[in-house]
């Protein structure tokens, strides 16, 4: 009996964490980064928004032929583009805590070209989530 109380409390362990980490995977937690990485952050984000605008142009062909793209990549695009959106979204909240702590004209114009490439991204993976949409009801 103590045996199989160790199995079921294992299971609830192993479930609980497993939850947890899905959880995690799908809802990511925020860290705040000093202003000081700015410079790092602008070549992380900007790569990401550039996948984006690749992405978004290639959306707008499969627009024009529903066929193109499969039901199968268009729910696996719309999870990884759901998330992207969170990434976006954490971004804009970054460069918002960094405009109280600009203290330079300098660091206040890089926060300005940043804001500039959030933009972007974001407005990129929203087409391409608009896309996926309209896709899928295609289908």
């Amino acid at each position: 009996m103590l045996e199989a109380a160790g199995i079921v409390s294992g299971l609830a362990f192993f479930k609980g964490g497993l939850c947890s980490m899905q959880k995690k995977v799908t809802n990511p937690e925020q860290r705040w980064r000093p202003l000081s990485l700015m410079p790092a952050f602008k070549f992380a984000v900007g790569r990401a928004a550039e996948g984006a605008r690749v992405q978004a142009k290639s959306m707008r062909v499969a627009i024009k032929h529903p066929g193109l793209v499969n039901r199968f990549d268009l729910v696996r695009m719309r999870l990884v583009y759901e998330e992207t959106a969170l990434n976006a979204a954490m971004c804009r909240e970054q460069v918002k805590r960094w405009r109280g702590e600009c203290v330079t004209r300098e660091q206040m114009m890089a926060l300005d070209r940043l804001e500039g490439i959030v933009d972007q991204w974001s407005d990129d993976t929203d087409e391409v989530l608009e896309a996926i949409k309209a896709l899928l009801h295609e289908h």
